[in-house]
């Protein structure tokens, strides 16, 4: 299962590395054409909800709460079982999110006031984010069937289609931008739109996969024949992804809420803070989506084998490896980040609509959130073996915990930081649950101290001194990276971007393989 873990990974992180420059060149367009003020605050907060629920139904509680039973299913028994109870699951996802997109459709004014309380008093601005919003809605039943789909296929050791649907969604966005002109009443009405029409993209695209890997049957059932066959048949699992659901929501909806409450909170702040939240975190979301997710995603799949999840050795093994990749990219990334984050900023945005006061505020917003950006992708993988083992109510537990931190040091620091301080709220909050979900993965015995899966024993003791060892070589990389700076002819351009990046990445590589610090399972040859 190490070789699953390790096969599925690289396939998540090189698609993943392609959806984030095809990202980049879609936040770089929208940043042209938008700037960061009110037209793109209109789009972004529009954006909000099909965002923050896809997260929750599919993304999150739903692909948690089915993944582990459909991923039994699928490798005990070799009958038809895992395409029958998929297909069961997948007619009242769709009922749900049908009756859900209608609701947001009559009652969107009221969501709105919620989530961007700052926009009320501008009347304008709000009939025109309450319009958007109509239309980006429509993305959510999409898009989660894309993510529903998506596990199914990941469980089944089929990667690459599902990481490669984010490349339809930036590609989409991009075309839209150029229908964007100064006679629109509303400036970002061509991208809501997008929307919903990359979503159903996706869709096609992902299920036409499923189906060609024969991996669910009947979409549509008739209700007399769920009673009489199929339900009853698969009750008990029914059961279980249920129980495994509403905890999933909770805690997803808990993070979801921790994300929301920076967004009314920037709205508080003034017009073009949701802007600058938003820019900053698209580049914390090039690591942390490369590495984190890839790494929660992959090792999701490969502890819920029945050969993994009751043994807490096979599962130590795969997460002291995940702990360490983690490490061997999230803390160079970001050292990097915190040194040179308005130098990037400018590089990538520095154009058209966006100017240099426009930069200097998301660089700072950026410094925040890269103090965390380790611990994110360090609790990635803690949240994927808690939801493969079905102990989601420590994730709720935790997840409460940080929202109620975040919300409390947001309203300090945003006094003294303003949008800096909703950053750093956010970081400050993750350390510390980052602490809480190590204390009971250690408690848990999830992390043993001897860990196997190479002639090389691993201690677990031993990644803390990789982590420090990981440390000082990413100094020594920065330290090379200023030099460069003051050796060449420096400017902000994305060709200068480029190569200041390539060195930094070459020369990490480099100091790391002579000290021997690349972890072995990343770059080994796998024989499968």
């Amino acid at each position: 299962m190490i070789k699953f873990f390790i096969k599925g990974f690289r396939v998540n992180a090189l698609l993943t590395i392609l959806s984030r420059i095809t990202g980049f060149i879609r936040d770089i367009v929208l940043a042209f054409f938008l700037g960061a003020g009110i037209a793109s605050d209109i789009f972004f907060i529009s954006s909000k909800l099909p965002n923050l629920f896809r997260r929750i139904t599919a993304e999150g509680a739903m692909t948690s709460s089915f993944l582990p039973i459909y991923s039994k299913l699928l490798h005990q028994d070799k009958s038809d079982n895992a395409q029958k109870f998929s297909a069961i699951i997948c007619f009242f996802l769709i009922i749900f999110l049908t009756i859900l997109v209608i609701l947001f459709e009559i009652f969107m004014p009221f969501f709105i006031k919620i989530i961007a309380p700052g926009i009320i008093n501008y009347k304008n601005f709000f009939d025109d984010i309450v319009m958007l919003s109509r239309f980006t809605i429509i993305f959510l039943p999409f898009i989660s069937m894309t993510a529903f789909f998506g596990a199914m296929l990941n469980a089944s050791g089929r990667f690459f289609y599902f990481a490669f649907t984010p490349i339809i969604f930036n590609l989409c966005i991009i075309v839209s931008c150029f229908y964007i002109n100064d006679a629109l009443k509303i400036k970002s009405l061509p991208l809501a739109i997008a929307m919903p029409i990359s979503g159903f993209i996706q869709l096609c695209f992902i299920y036409y996969f499923v189906k060609k890997f024969n991996l669910i049957t009947k979409v549509f059932y008739k209700i007399s024949n769920l009673k009489q066959n199929n339900f009853n048949k698969f009750k008990n699992n029914i059961s279980d992804t249920l129980k495994r659901f509403f905890p999933a929501v909770l805690s997803g909806g808990v993070f979801q809420i921790n994300i929301l409450v920076d967004t009314i909170l920037a709205t508080i702040v003034g017009f073009g803070a949701v802007s600058f939240l938003y820019y900053s975190d698209r580049i914390i979301q090039l690591p942390l989506g490369i590495i984190g997710v890839s790494l929660g995603t992959v090792l999701l799949s490969s502890i819920s084998h029945p050969k993994v999840v009751n043994d807490n050795k096979k599962i130590s093994d795969q997460l002291i490896i995940a702990i360490k990749i983690s490490l061997y990219f999230g803390i160079p990334s970001m050292v990097t980040l915190l040194f040179f984050s308005e130098f990037i900023i400018s590089s990538l945005f520095e154009r058209g609509s966006f100017d240099q006061a426009s930069s200097k505020s998301v660089a700072l917003a950026l410094t925040m959130y890269s103090l965390g950006l380790p611990f994110v992708m360090i609790i990635k993988c803690f949240q994927s073996v808690f939801i493969a083992t079905g102990e989601m109510k420590k994730i709720l537990y935790i997840s409460v915990l940080q929202l109620i931190t975040n919300f409390i040091l947001s309203i300090i620091l945003m006094k003294y930081l303003l949008h800096g301080g909703i950053a750093l709220a956010t970081s400050i909050s993750t350390i510390l649950s980052f602490m809480i979900y190590l204390f009971y993965i250690l408690k848990n015995k999830k992390l043993i101290f001897l860990s196997v899966n190479s002639k090389n024993y691993i201690s677990s003791k031993n990644v803390l001194f990789y982590f420090v060892k990981i440390s000082i070589l990413s100094f020594v990389m920065i330290f090379v990276l200023y030099l460069f700076q003051i050796m060449t002819d420096y400017n902000s351009g994305i060709i200068y971007l480029s190569i200041f990046t390539s060195i930094g990445i070459l020369f990490y590589i480099f100091i790391t393989y002579i000290t021997k610090q690349i972890p072995n399972e990343l770059f080994s040859k796998l024989k499968l």
